[in-house]
């Protein structure tokens, strides 16, 4: 596979900015929304958030092994790369004390969080119409801030902390970084296939 170097630079620089500058702000204040458009617009292309790169993916040619499922995976990685040349940065290589602690792996508790995983699959279904219909950057990152309560945005950052943590909790934080975008990818398709079984309904009784 021949890596897009241009594209990956594009993921590390705007991950590097939403965790050193953006996370602060937090995703779900107007603010935070604000400068994650601003990202967006500032590294044209780049997806920043892996709920955005699992969107791609599952919404992709599924069967495309080397340009869906490899190209998107190095996004996912070099997220997770920006994210911790941040944080070393901003807590001077550990010098400063953040309180990170690693989340615990929830996927063991699925049953108990069945209604959050719901929760996931249905603001991934209705944020991705609004990211792929809107083809603004503003709207995406508002629809972002409403229903970010319903999804975990901060992966790759937490996959940055862990790192620079020396792998503090890496096992629950990988499985969390998975399933967190896995999930909003499955609402993503979920809401593309209904989106497609509407509109051909439409045209079946426009044609009538």
């Amino acid at each position: 596979m021949e890596m897009n170097m241009k594209e990956n630079m594009a993921e590390l620089g705007g991950a590097f900015m939403l965790s050193w500058v953006v996370f602060g702000m937090g995703l779900s204040t107007l603010t935070g929304a604000a400068a994650l458009a601003v990202a967006w617009m500032a590294f044209n292309g780049a997806h920043l958030l892996p709920v955005v790169t699992w969107s791609h993916m599952m919404t992709g040619d599924l069967s495309d092994t080397e340009g869906n499922w490899m190209a998107n995976g190095m996004r996912l990685v070099m997220q997770a790369i920006g994210a911790l040349l941040a944080i070393l940065l901003a807590t001077e290589a550990g010098g400063i004390e953040t309180g990170w602690a690693a989340t615990e792996m929830w996927i063991p508790d699925i049953a108990d969080n069945l209604w959050g995983v719901l929760g996931m699959i249905a603001a991934g279904a209705v944020w991705w119409q609004v990211h792929t219909r809107c083809e603004s950057e503003w709207a995406s990152a508002f629809g972002l801030m409403a229903l970010g309560g319903a999804m975990m945005l901060t992966g790759a950052h937490e996959m940055g902390a862990s790192i620079a943590s020396a792998g503090d909790g890496i096992a629950d934080t990988v499985v969390n970084w998975i399933c967190d975008g896995l999930f909003v990818g499955i609402g993503a398709l979920v809401g593309v296939k209904i989106d497609e079984m509407i509109s051909g309904e439409a045209e079946d009784a426009s044609a009538e």
